[in-house]
C-alpha cells in the first residue's frame, strides 16, 4: 500500500525559520527534539511515535524516506510533514541533511466556562454601545473562523451563518459537533439570542443569553474528535485552511480555544509558526491562555506563548454586572511563559460561568447533564415541551471567543484595522483588575466600549513584550515542576493511539537561542499583588489529557 499524502496547498508567508544548523540528535536544541527524546523515553522506545518532521524545500524527500504503508500528511505551511516513526526512522530522518529540526506531534486540547452572556456583555461594556437594533456594531460582514469541535447549527446559528465548513476528523461535508464544544464557543462569539427572546421582543426569557457580535459569520474547522482531543498536526492542517480560504469566506478572526503543552521555546514549535503565518495574512488570531492557573508563573499554553497573538485569560465576574468588583479567575494561567519569558496573557475578559449554546446529544451534553441550564432559570413561561437550548461552562476556553466576537465588532466597525491594530486598542483600553498582577491580567480585563471608540494604530507588529531569556523568571527545578505537570494532565496517557507505560524523565538542558524583538510599548498601570479567590475544583476528565477545549470544573 503506498502512503497516502494529504497536501496542503498554501502559499508560505514570512514566518520564523527553524534552526538550520544541524547539531548532534542527542543534543538539547539539536535536529531532534527533546520532545521526542521525552515521548520515545516514555514509550520504552519500541513504537511508532507521532512526529513532525522539519524540511524546507525538501517535503518529497522526506515522505520518500518514510515506510510505504505509513500514513504522511505534509505541511507545506510549516515546512513540515507528520506521520507516525519509529525509533529508528526517526533517527535516520535526524541524519538527512534536508531535515532541519523533528519535533512530537503533541496532543491538543480544548478550555473552560460559567456566567451568563447577559451579565457578560454588560461586564464588558456593550451595555455603553448602541444595540444592533438601533444601528450599532454586530460583526456584520466579518467572519470568524473556530478551530474547535465543529461547528452544530443551532436556532441562534442559523445554517445560513455558518458560511464555511471543514472537517479533518471524519471528512464530513456537513457541519456538525459531537463533543459540543466548538457550538458552545461559536455561541459566545455570534449567537444571536433566538431561543432567549425577550418577552418585550414577542419571546418568553426575562434574560437574553447572545454573543458578542450577534451578526457575524461563522467558519467551522474541526480539529478536535467527539471527546474534544487531537494532535498539532490536525491543528496546523487547520489553520493553513483558514489563510487558504481567507478571502474566500472573508475570514477576519480566528478563535483557538484549544491548546497544548509548550515543550520548548515558540521559536520550535510548529504551531507557532502557523499561527504567526495566519497573523501576517491578516487573520486575527485570539488563544485562550490556558487553565493552569493553580500552577503559578509560566502556565500559559502553546500557541497563547507566542508574542504575535492576543492571548487571553479569565476573569470571574461575581455574577454583576458591575466590573469593579471582577477578579482573575484562579484557574486562568499566569505568565510569562516558559522558555520565552514573554508577558501573557495580553489581556483578560469574562470567562467563568458563561452560558452559551448547547448541541443535544454532544459529548458535553451527555457526560454533564447538570450544566444544561433549566428552562424555568429563564423562560419560565415558555410553552410545554421546549428544551433549553443553552449550556454553562468555565474557563479561559470560553474567555477567549468574548474577545473574538469583541474584535468582529472592531473590525466590522473599521475594515481597515490589521490584526496588531487590534491587539493594540484592545490592550490600550481594557481596564485595570483590582488586586491583580501584569503577568495575571496583562493590560486588564476587556472594554469592548472603549476599544470600538480607540483610534490608535499599530507601529509595525505589536509583540508582546519579552521580559527574559528563559532563565530570569524560571529555574531548572521549574521547567522539571512544570514537564511533570504536564504529563499528567495533558501526556500520553489515556490516548487512544495506544497505551503507554511510563518512565521517571530526566529533565535535559536547552540550549536559548537569543532573538531580537521589537517590544510592545505597554500603556500606563499601577499593578498590585492579587488576592487570589476561592475556586472549587471538580473532575472534567476529557480536558486533562492532549490538545482538547480549556474548559474548567463547573
Amino acid at each position: 500500500m503506498k502512503p497516502r499524502f494529504l497536501v496542503l496547498t498554501v502559499a508560505l508567508l514570512c514566518v520564523l525559520a527553524l534552526p538550520s544548523v544541524a547539531l548532534a540528535e542527542n543534543e538539547p536544541g539539536g535536529k531532534i527534539d527533546t520532545s521526542v527524546q521525552t515521548v520515545l523515553e516514555a514509550t520504552g522506545g519500541e513504537v511508532a511515535i507521532p512526529v513532525m518532521v522539519n524540511a524546507p524545500g525538501a517535503l518529497d524527500q522526506v515522505s520518500a524516506m518514510i515506510p510505504l504503508g505509513v500514513d504522511v500528511t505534509q505541511l507545506p505551511l510549516v515546512d513540515s510533514v507528520a506521520a507516525f516513526l519509529t525509533p529508528a526512522e526517526i533517527a535516520a530522518l535526524g541524519n538527512a541533511s534536508f531535515v532541519t529540526a523533528i519535533v512530537a506531534d503533541n496532543p491538543v486540547f480544548g478550555f473552560d466556562y460559567r456566567s451568563t452572556m447577559d451579565v457578560t456583555n454588560l461586564t464588558i461594556g456593550l451595555a455603553d454601545v448602541p444595540a444592533p437594533a438601533d444601528g450599532g456594531p454586530a460583526g456584520e460582514g466579518v467572519t470568524v473562523a473556530v478551530l474547535d469541535s465543529g461547528v452544530a447549527t443551532n436556532t441562534d446559528l442559523a445554517a445560513s451563518r455558518v458560511v464555511g465548513w471543514k472537517d479533518f476528523v471524519n471528512g464530513q461535508p456537513v457541519p456538525y459537533d459531537d463533543a459540543g464544544h466548538g457550538t458552545y464557543v461559536a455561541g459566545l462569539i455570534a449567537g444571536d439570542g433566538t431561543a432567549s427572546l425577550p418577552l418585550e421582543d414577542g419571546g418568553f426569557a426575562t434574560v437574553q443569553f447572545r454573543g458578542v457580535a450577534p451578526a457575524a459569520d461563522i467558519v467551522g474547522i474541526k480539529v478536535l474528535d467527539e471527546v474534544g482531543q487531537g494532535r498539532t498536526s490536525t491543528m496546523i492542517a487547520g489553520i493553513a485552511w483558514a489563510i487558504a480560504h481567507k478571502d474566500a469566506y472573508d475570514i477576519r478572526v480566528l478563535n483557538l480555544s484549544i491548546g497544548g503543552n509548550p515543550v520548548s521555546s515558540f521559536t520550535r514549535d510548529p504551531v507557532a509558526r502557523a499561527v504567526e503565518a495566519a497573523w501576517q495574512s491578516g487573520i486575527t488570531v485570539v488563544c485562550a491562555a490556558g487553565n493552569e492557573g493553580d500552577f503559578g508563573a509560566g502556565g500559559v499554553l502553546s500557541p497563547g506563548n507566542d508574542p504575535f497573538v492576543i492571548t487571553v485569560g479569565a476573569t470571574d465576574t461575581q455574577q454583576t454586572a458591575d466590573v469593579t468588583d471582577d477578579v482573575v479567575a484562579d484557574y486562568s494561567s499566569v505568565g510569562p511563559t516558559l522558555f520565552d519569558e514573554v508577558a501573557k496573557p495580553d489581556l483578560v475578559a469574562p470567562g467563568n460561568r458563561l452560558i452559551s449554546l448547547r448541541t443535544q446529544g454532544s459529548y458535553i451534553d451527555t457526560t454533564y447533564p447538570g450544566n444544561v441550564i433549566p428552562l424555568a432559570d429563564f423562560a419560565p413561561t415558555a410553552p410545554a415541551g421546549t428544551e433549553s437550548n443553552y449550556l454553562k461552562l468555565s474557563g479561559t476556553s470560553t474567555s477567549a471567543p468574548v474577545v473574538a466576537g469583541a474584535a468582529a465588532l472592531m473590525i466590522g466597525k473599521d475594515p481597515s484595522l490589521t490584526p496588531d491594530d487590534v491587539k493594540v486598542r484592545l490592550m490600550g483600553t481594557a481596564d485595570h483588575v483590582a488586586d491583580a498582577s501584569v503577568h495575571q491580567q496583562g493590560a486588564g480585563t476587556l472594554d469592548v466600549d472603549g476599544a470600538l471608540a480607540a483610534t490608535a494604530r499599530a507601529d509595525g507588529w505589536a509583540l508582546s513584550a519579552f521580559l527574559g531569556d528563559g532563565k530570569k523568571f524560571f529555574k531548572n527545578g521549574d521547567y522539571n515542576k512544570w514537564e511533570q505537570r504536564a504529563w499528567q494532565k495533558y501526556g500520553w496517557t489515556k490516548y487512544k493511539w495506544t497505551k503507554y507505560k511510563w518512565t521517571k524523565y530526566k529533565w535535559t538542558k536547552y540550549k536559548w537561542t537569543d532573538i531580537a524583538w521589537t517590544k510592545y510599548k505597554w500603556t500606563k498601570y499601577k499593578w498590585t499583588k492579587y488576592k487570589w479567590t476561592k475556586y472549587k475544583w471538580t473532575e472534567y476528565e476529557w480536558a486533562k489529557y492532549k490538545w482538547t477545549t480549556l474548559i474548567e470544573g463547573q
